[in-house]
Order: structure tokens, then C-alpha cells, then sequence
């Protein structure tokens, strides 16, 4: 083969790699949106899923607050929306997706006193094939957001949070194992301090899983610790790391290594005014610092979620303080190997939003979840954000679209029996009404006759709330409504 043919094959060759990164960069869908539907408060764990779409969960505010499970295909138009109401305020915290492309949800359970965790397995619809409460004891079993749970070889499924015995006591850090047929196997309370110590994360670690939080070491002081547990919750080995009077950890991963990263806060006390600082460490398998590093900010950050990604760096997600702690936006970094920021991107409005949880997508791009306030109506919403692999949404301006297409009002309400429902933003007719009760059965459903406003008469059903769902297209949305005879 002659010098220029070589030349020119190599030229070919160039041009070919171009064609095929540009495809791979036009592949990622990137999207920006606050949804409200069912009354979403919040979301605190998003998955993709086996078919390229997205489920997340999280809370509503209906009912005091339930739990929220939310399918999304993969430009996050809602497929379906699933809720589960319990005695008190519900929420969910943490979802995967099975093997058997169901799910499972850890979730919080009549938040008060003597609240609970409570795991829900679904199927790939959503619906519930199970669901038990676990306690660490008596006494509040309190979950945190993003990162309650682990999935263990697809056959434990490992807890935590912090549990107080009594109003008053110190909080201490629990794990509970679970079988994938529901089965309790493990149930273990730690005390390795006569201050409080809070467990944020849990995740998988070789043949057991890892926890990590943060634990006060004085009346005053803080420090990031870890627990390493086999998959029985007997402790193998704990570290804690000491960097500022206040230092926590929200969420830990096993690297490739076999070590680990650990990601969470610092107060930083070097500058005036004092503030937190996202705070990363990352460790061998055994606990022991290989590297730390401190994201100085003019603004407080804070990390509520770490991935490790597939370039062997870590993509970050949290919230960023803009001059007054009501005043925050979704916090998005990406660094490399050794923690050094390579990127750093920002969501939101002039409002309060957050981030508080973010995976690597199969496009190289990153899904994240978190609140967002909603601008025309200062309510609050689940905030689901598609990036690509550079962290940019569309043309990059930040500007989320509410998904809201349609809505409708009822009255009287409360009623007798007969209800009035008023619809706007359908152009057809042919829209599905469903009544729930409070044990999310269906009692009624119904073809809407009219694209405007609608009848309905439900004297049959008790006395009670129930839930009123419209179902257009792939659109859901919900009301309480009461009946009182």
C-alpha cells in the first residue's frame, strides 16, 4: 500500500470516529422539568430504567404526604404515577429496579413519634405485589433521602436511618436486612457514641454493604464516620475522618478499587463568613484516607449524592446557597479520578431548589432529581433534570418546563354525594376519571362525555376522602375530594 493511500485511509478512518461521537452527542436527550402532578412535593431517588426511561419517587402533599412512585419515558413525559397513603406523613426515599424489571422502594412510615421504614416491592406497572414496616425498635425509625437503601446480589435488601428510642434520647444508627420475599433477617442498632449519630447512606460493599453519616463527637462537634457491616449487620470494621467542628457524610459508594468515595459537607472556618463546603473523601477497602478534597465556594454547597462514572471520576449532586439559605439552586459537579472539579453546572430559579440525587445514564449523560418551587404558583414539585455528558440541558439557559398540560376543579367539595368536575386543557373527550379511596382501591371509573365539565354522582360510596384521578393520554392528575352526608 503506497504512502497516500495510507494517508487517505487514515483520513477516512478520522473523519468515521467524528461521524460516530457526533451521533453519540445528538443521541442524548437532555430535559428540564417541575412536575406537579399528584400534588408532588419532592423527589429524592431516580433510576433509568431497562427500557430507557426514568421511574423516580418521593412524596406528595395529599394526605399529609404519601408515597410517590413516577414512571418517565426517556424525554420525561409521564407513562404512569403510583401513590401509597399510610396513617401519617409517607414519603418515599429510595427505588430500584429488579431483575424481573419490577421494583423496589424503601420509603418513610407514619412520620412522628413512632415512625417506621417501610419497603414496597412492585411490579413493572407499579403496582404493589408487597409491602411490610420495619422498626429498629420502639421508637422513631427515622429514613433520610437518597440513599436509605441497598440492594445486596439481588437478594437482601439492606436499610438504614437513625433511631431514637424515646422522645429526648440520642439518635443512634440502625440496619435492617430484608429478604427479597419480604423476610426480616437482620435488625441491629449501633451505639458507638453518647451524642447523636446519624447514618444518611447505606450501599453495597462486596459481600455486605457500608454506611456512612455523620457523628457528634461533642455538644459542639462533628465528624464523617463509616461502618463497614457484613450482609447480617455484624460490624467488621468503622472510621471516622475529622476535618472542620462540623463535618457529614450523605452518601457513600464502593469504588472500582474496592475502596471508597464518600461524599457530604465541611464547615469551613478559614474565611468570613463561615460556611459548608462540599467535602469528598475517598478511601482504600479498608477505610484508610487516600485522598480529601474541599470545593471552596463564595456560596455554602452541600452533596447529597456520588456516583463514580465511567471515566473513573465522580459526578456530584446538592444545592448551592445563593445569599440567603431560602435562595438555592441544584448544585451539578463533575471531577476526576482525584476529586479535582472539572465541571460544575447550576439549575433552578430565584427560588428554593435542590438537588438530591444523580446517576450516569447509558447515553453518558446524567439524570438527576430533587424540588424545585413552581414560579406561577410558589408551589412546590418533583424537579427531574436530563443532562448530557457535559452537564448541559438543551441550549444550557436553566429554564425548566412545568409539566401541568391540564387540570380541573371540583365542586361542591365537600359534597353530599354529587360532584361537579370542570375540566381545562383537554381537546377531546375521551379522558379516564378514577375514584380512590383511602386504601388506594378503586370505587368509580368513568368515560368523561364531555371535554368541559362533568357530573358525577357517587351517594353509594361512605362517607370519607377519597382521590379523584384523571387519566388523559399519558397525563395524570389528581384532588381530594370528600364526601360528608
Amino acid at each position: 500500500m503506497s504512502k497516500k493511500q495510507l494517508k487517505n485511509m487514515r483520513a477516512v478512518l478520522i473523519l468515521f470516529i467524528i461521524l460516530l461521537n457526533t451521533i453519540k452527542v445528538q443521541a442524548q436527550n437532555t430535559f428540564e422539568k417541575i412536575i406537579d402532578t399528584l400534588g408532588s412535593a419532592g423527589a429524592y431517588s431516580i433510576k433509568e430504567t431497562f427500557d430507557g426511561g426514568y421511574v423516580f419517587t418521593g412524596t406528595n402533599s395529599i394526605n399529609g404526604g404519601e408515597v410517590l412512585v413516577t414512571k418517565l419515558d426517556s424525554i420525561g413525559t409521564i407513562e404512569w404515577v403510583k401513590t401509597f397513603n399510610g396513617p401519617g406523613a409517607e414519603g418515599g426515599t429510595y427505588i430500584e429496579q429488579l431483575p424481573d424489571s419490577g421494583y423496589i422502594v424503601n420509603a418513610l412510615y407514619d412520620g412522628g413519634l413512632y415512625s417506621k421504614s417501610w419497603l414496597l416491592r412492585l411490579d413493572v406497572n407499579g403496582d404493589s405485589l408487597w409491602a411490610k414496616v420495619f422498626s429498629a425498635g420502639i421508637g422513631a425509625t427515622n429514613v433520610y433521602f437518597g440513599n436509605s437503601l441497598a440492594v445486596l446480589n439481588n437478594s437482601i435488601y439492606g436499610l438504614t436511618g437513625s433511631f431514637r428510642p424515646f422522645p429526648l434520647t440520642t439518635l443512634s444508627p440502625y440496619f435492617i436486612g430484608v429478604l427479597s420475599n419480604s423476610i426480616l433477617v437482620a435488625n441491629k442498632v449501633y451505639n458507638y457514641s453518647v451524642y447523636n449519630s446519624e447514618p444518611r447512606a447505606i450501599n453495597k460493599a462486596n459481600n455486605g454493604f457500608i454506611m456512612a453519616g455523620g457523628m457528634q463527637t461533642s455538644s459542639s462537634t462533628y465528624d464523617v464516620y463509616l461502618i463497614r457491616i457484613n450482609a447480617y449487620g455484624d460490624t467488621l470494621w468503622t472510621r471516622t475522618y475529622d476535618k472542620s467542628t462540623t463535618d457529614a457524610a450523605f452518601a457513600v459508594q464502593q469504588t472500582e478499587d474496592s475502596g471508597f468515595i464518600i461524599a457530604g459537607v465541611t464547615y469551613d472556618t478559614t474565611l468570613l463568613p463561615f460556611k459548608y463546603n462540599t467535602y469528598l473523601i475517598k478511601t482504600d477497602s479498608i477505610g484508610d484516607t487516600l485522598w480529601t478534597k474541599q470545593h471552596y465556594s463564595l456560596e455554602p454547597t452541600e452533596t447529597y449524592s456520588i456516583q463514580q462514572t465511567t471515566d473513573n471520576g465522580f459526578v456530584g449532586t446538592g444545592r448551592i446557597v445563593n445569599g440567603n439559605p431560602l435562595n438555592s439552586d441544584v448544585h451539578l459537579f463533575k471531577t476526576d479520578s482525584l476529586g479535582d472539579i472539572e465541571w460544575t453546572r447550576q439549575f433552578g430559579d430565584s427560588s428554593a431548589d435542590d438537588g438530591f440525587f444523580v446517576r450516569q445514564t447509558k447515553d453518558g449523560g446524567y439524570i438527576i432529581c430533587g424540588t424545585a418551587n413552581i414560579p406561577s404558583t410558589l408551589q412546590v414539585g418533583a424537579y427531574i433534570i436530563k443532562t448530557d455528558s457535559l452537564g448541559m440541558v438543551g441550549n444550557g439557559t436553566g429554564i425548566a418546563e412545568v409539566n401541568n398540560p391540564f387540570d380541573f376543579s371540583v365542586y361542591p367539595n365537600p359534597s353530599y354525594g354529587n360532584f361537579t368536575f370542570q375540566f381545562k386543557g383537554i381537546p377531546k373527550k375521551d379522558a379516564e376519571l378514577k375514584i380512590y379511596n383511602i386504601m388506594n382501591q378503586c370505587v368509580y371509573t368513568g368515560t368523561l362525555s364531555s371535554y368541559k365539565k362533568e357530573s358525577v354522582d357517587l351517594h353509594h360510596l361512605p362517607n370519607g376522602i377519597y382521590i379523584a384521578t384523571l387519566n388523559y393520554d399519558v397525563k395524570t392528575m389528581s384532588k381530594k375530594i370528600i364526601i360528608h352526608k
